[in-house]
């Protein structure tokens, strides 16, 4: 193994399931590198992230629910953060609204029974600010 690998094999990693929207990657990243003490971030990116977890979408949830296992499974996420922010151009609802796709997609990952902590994070359009909105802690 290289010395580049067991790096990598030694690093923390969260997953964030997030918009596409390139404005909030930077903050979300930056924020759950410093609060949750992470190395690195997989961006598992679909736009009005939230909205597509909160409604379950039956055509968009299995590629997501892929990807999140594949980040597990190769990279030790033991982290999950669903985001979503103001601003949205895929789900243009009040803040009030976002949080309640966030609430009802966290709850569609803990169905998942993944086992990682779920973190609900929502980034203010404007000054790209991001607050933890919940948090589900593995049973």
């Amino acid at each position: 193994m290289t010395s580049l690998e067991e790096f990598l094999n030694e690093s923390k990693f969260a997953t964030c399931i997030s918009c596409i929207d390139g404005r909030v990657h930077l903050p979300l990243i930056q924020f759950i590198k410093t609060t949750y003490q992470i190395d690195f971030v997989d961006l598992i990116t679909e736009p009005g992230a939230d909205l597509v977890m909160g409604t379950r979408d039956p055509e968009k949830l299995p590629s997501i629910k892929g990807k999140v296992k594949l980040s597990m499974e190769r990279h030790n996420s033991q982290l999950i953060i669903l985001a979503g922010h103001g601003d949205c151009a895929a789900n243009p609802v009040s803040a009030d609204a976002h949080l309640g796709h966030l609430r009802r997609g966290m709850e569609c990952l803990r169905g998942w029974e993944l086992d990682a902590d779920i973190v609900g994070l929502y980034v203010s359009d404007g000054d790209w600010t991001v607050d933890e909105f919940a948090v589900i802690t593995r049973t």
